[in-house]
């Protein structure tokens, strides 16, 4: 998912406008322990197909197995075997004992395969033909580092019904043995379902690793798991880490583990665990007036706040349907989830609860604070009213002037919208925001 940011100048203050997928992955991160995770790693068929001998690491690039130095993907030609019909398969090209702290080079190529899908399924300009998703996995510690894969500058990679080659230069800073793993979602933009009614679902193919595509990284000291309680505490809340097995761990951490009991680590900083308590004080504190713009997963995230964290802590209720993507049946009594405007008040020992039909919305009670959830599906046409409606004239004087506004976007815009239309309507709510929030 994009993060997109907007900032609304003033004289007296700034006001910072964010999506809320950075408030939602930060707060579920650091708050709650039933976040789910789509990586590479953590799919329940994430084992390494058996490779062929044809696919090996030294028949592909024999030339640099006997390197001493790491190389660059850029610095590494591109073999002519990845452009033979074989297998889809992830390869690692260069030596394969590395310092922490050194870059390897990991490549997957997609050799050509024939589509039957309609020729208007093509990706966007500029973006690649293939979904394709790899971890490098620590066999020791449970490390999983996701590989940020770009197209090969070095091949025609825009081109329908061809090879695709793409690669990354990953950086490990932990000592361990590191395998890939990793499949295709889709080949030849087929993820782009924009104008179809038939979307196509996902076919995982999981990518074949050869025997030789193993690096092993060992310790200097340098950086590594070891030095983590040492660091600083994080200050921004999409730090680039790691994800780790908490049974894995060599210190103790109060940090909540996701789904698959794993729990994320920057590299440079700390994050810091907060309760729901300490967290409902800091909006005292802080942002005692927020506006959060949203669809159901902003929802979610208010059930959670609104009781401290008990709604859906359940072990046996972690992975449902409800607790992930379909609650809106449920019934709930801290404030009602129905209404297009919901006024919740935040307080610290009892949670969240909804004030009086008669309360002014703009003022906050005493001790508490308070969220203002506007419900909408994003930007698209599907909002009864439309969403413009929202910032009528007066709005800041009715439903005050917050500290910080949120909105949410992109599910709904992706499931029922265009990218073209997408634009227009953010460049649509940019106006509305530095209008109305214009003080």
């Amino acid at each position: 998912m994009q993060k997109v940011f907007y900032w609304a100048h003033s004289s007296r203050k700034l006001l910072a406008i964010v999506l809320v997928a950075v408030v939602v992955v930060a707060m579920w991160r650091f708050l709650s322990s039933s976040m789910v995770v789509h990586s590479a790693s953590n799919q329940p068929t994430n084992k390494p197909e058996t490779a062929q001998p044809a696919l090996s690491g030294n028949t592909h690039d024999a030339a640099y197995s006997a390197e001493l130095n790491p190389k660059l993907c850029s610095e590494l030609p591109v073999p002519e075997a990845y452009l033979d019909n074989s297998p889809a398969f992830i390869n690692i090209p260069h030596p394969h004992k590395i310092p922490t702290g050194s870059s390897v080079c990991v490549r997957v190529a997609v050799p050509a395969a024939a589509s039957n899908a309609s020729l208007s399924y093509a990706p966007f300009p500029g973006t690649p033909w293939d979904s394709v998703l790899v971890d490098l996995v620590g066999q020791n510690t449970g490390i999983s580092v996701p590989v940020a894969l770009q197209p090969s500058s070095q091949v025609q990679n825009y081109i329908r019904d061809k090879a695709h080659i793409y690669e990354a230069d990953v950086v490990l800073r932990d000592a361990d043995t590191y395998i890939p793993a990793g499949y295709i979602e889709y080949r030849n933009g087929l993820w782009n379902g924009e104008d179809h009614d038939d979307v196509v679902p996902i076919g995982a193919e999981q990518l074949v690793v050869p025997a030789d595509a193993v690096v092993a990284v060992e310790d200097n000291h340098a950086f590594g798991l070891s030095n983590y309680p040492k660091l600083p505490l994080c200050t921004e809340p999409d730090a680039d880490g790691r994800w780790i097995a908490k049974d894995k761990l060599p210190f103790s951490t109060t940090l909540p583990p996701d789904n698959y009991n794993r729990v994320w680590l920057p590299y440079d900083c700390q994050l810091q665990p907060y309760t729901y308590k300490e967290f409902a004080q800091c909006l005292q504190q802080k942002h005692s007036l927020i506006h959060w713009f949203g669809d159901s997963n902003t929802r979610r995230a208010l059930k959670k706040i609104t009781t401290l964290g008990q709604w859906c802590s359940e072990p046996n209720r972690i992975t449902t349907q409800q607790c992930i993507c379909n609650d809106n049946a449920e019934q709930f009594g801290k404030y009602n989830i129905k209404t297009p405007v919901i006024p919740i008040d935040i307080d610290p020992i009892a949670g969240g609860s909804s004030p009086s039909a008669d309360a002014k919305l703009g003022s906050v009670p005493a001790n508490s604070s308070r969220i203002i959830m506007f419900r909408w599906g994003g930007l698209t046409t599907r909002n009864d009213p439309p969403w413009t409606d929202t910032f009528s004239s007066g709005f800041v004087q009715e439903k005050g002037n917050p500290s910080v506004a949120i909105f949410g976007l992109v599910n709904w815009d992706t499931a029922f919208s265009t990218r073209a239309l997408f634009i227009r309507q953010v460049e649509l709510l940019a106006g509305h925001i530095l209008q109305s929030y214009s003080s």
